[in-house]
């Protein structure tokens, strides 16, 4: 027997007759058809339409008088042996009381004709018809697994930081990243940068395997291609304690070589993130990247007394960082984000702007910003001292300046993120 506290029981005196279908409606309206709506593969708009119909693991969506055979149910419980997350994605299960008014729903259907005489519908152990003789049995519901924990970030990217967080197998994801220009001083008519230029990032990813993500994406700023891989073979949410994952990363600035010298550049970051409580996520980064500063009018000093000279500056920048979100809310669709970038070391030719200003005072790229997630999108906004947004190319600290001297040299912007599950 199992224990009670791992159970769905049918406690909760569901509606009869046809009021069942109307009840099991109405829970599908409230908590699924946001994102499986008429226009989608599946459309629980029909609630009574999913009965008999294969999904796309073979097992039915609704197998009538068997709610542990039917795979709508199994996703919704969260059970063992079901494909990617548990739904409502994103959210908590569903409360025991609209479990069970689903699972009494599949279990009063009248199996398929054949089913009961060959036996379909019966319980796991073995026992025939409920007691009365009426109808198959209905099967003990499913164990109740622990829940496994959250993902560490809402999206795979935090504001510029790639996050441990993958899309799952045969997942894919659209992502625009939007940078407003630089907020002027008081006076100043930017209208909070929205006067100014912006930036602007398309990308898609795609999740190969769970653990394993493909990036291309394009920037406008100096027409930056790039292309990365994401491999996080450590992941608490399938028990580990921490997640660790790595993301390397190639970059062509396709810009005119007047304007961007160092075209082909490349990166590698390791990262280190927890999830505590179901509550707050940290992550640790390390990234290098290769040929960080791609002005074409790099003047250098070497001491001999030739003054300033034109150079091309070839090095890289070595940089960590720090992602945080805390989740907000009773269901936690909602948190605020952090991320913060120091190169390293402090006092490098690059860190204090090269050319852009030498003596210039830099604190590191950070971002302070509020997102939400909805079924399959996540949306964000914040503000940056960054105006850039490839990892190449938010690295050197450039055009990071200091964001409290005079008013400011900072940046609003916001993330769209819209999945799909293939």
């Amino acid at each position: 027997m199992l224990l009670a506290t791992l159970l769905l029981p049918l406690a909760f005196a569901p509606p009869e007759g046809g009021d069942q279908l109307e009840a099991v409606q109405a829970i599908f309206d409230d908590a699924c058809t946001m994102c499986h709506d008429s226009t989608s593969e599946l459309n629980l708009e029909d609630a009574g339409a999913l009965v008999g119909v294969p999904s796309t693991t073979g097992t039915p969506l609704v197998d009538p008088g068997n709610p542990n055979g039917s795979y709508i149910y199994l996703k919704m419980v969260g059970a063992e042996g079901i494909e990617g997350e548990s739904m409502p994605l994103g959210d908590d299960l569903l409360p025991v009381d609209q479990l069970s008014a689903v699972q009494a729903w599949i279990a009063a259907l009248p199996p398929a004709e054949g089913a009961a005489a060959s036996g379909e519908g019966e319980g796991e152990t073995g026992q025939g018809a409920a007691e009365g003789g009426t109808g198959a049995a209905v099967k003990e519901p499913p164990k109740v697994p622990k829940r496994k924990p959250k993902q560490p970030f809402f999206g795979t990217f935090q504001m510029n930081l790639p996050t441990t967080t993958t899309l799952g197998k045969k997942t894919i994801s659209y992502r625009i990243h939007h940078r407003l220009g630089l907020v002027g001083g008081p006076g100043d008519r930017t209208y909070l940068g929205l006067a100014g230029s912006a930036n602007i990032s398309m990308g898609i990813e795609y999740g190969i395997i769970d653990g394993l993500d493909l990036l291309a994406r394009w920037t406008n700023s100096r027409l930056d291609w790039e292309l990365g891989l994401k491999y996080v073979p450590v992941r608490q949410e399938e028990g580990k304690a921490v997640s660790f994952g790595m993301y390397a990363s190639f970059e062509a600035l396709t810009d005119f070589p007047t304007n961007s010298v160092n075209r082909l550049t490349g990166n590698f970051q390791a990262m280190l993130s927890r999830l505590w409580f179901e509550r707050w996520s940290t992550q640790l980064t390390v990234n290098y990247s290769l040929l960080t500063n791609h002005s074409p009018t790099v003047l250098y000093d070497f001491g001999e007394g030739n003054g300033p000279e034109p150079v091309t500056d070839d090095r890289g920048t070595l940089s960590v960082g720090l992602a945080s979100t805390v989740w907000l809310g009773k269901k936690k669709r909602h948190g605020i984000d952090l991320e913060y970038q120091l190169p390293i070391p402090v006092d490098a030719f690059y860190y204090h702007g090269g050319d852009v200003d030498p003596t210039g005072t830099k604190i590191g790229s950070w971002g302070l910003g509020w997102s939400a997630r909805t079924g399959l999108h996540i949306f964000q906004v914040y503000v940056t001292n960054t105006r850039n947004i490839h990892t190449n190319l938010v690295a050197p600290g450039g055009d990071t300046a200091n964001p409290f001297s005079p008013f400011g040299d900072f940046f609003f912007g916001f993330n769209i993120t819209r999945k799909w599950k293939l």
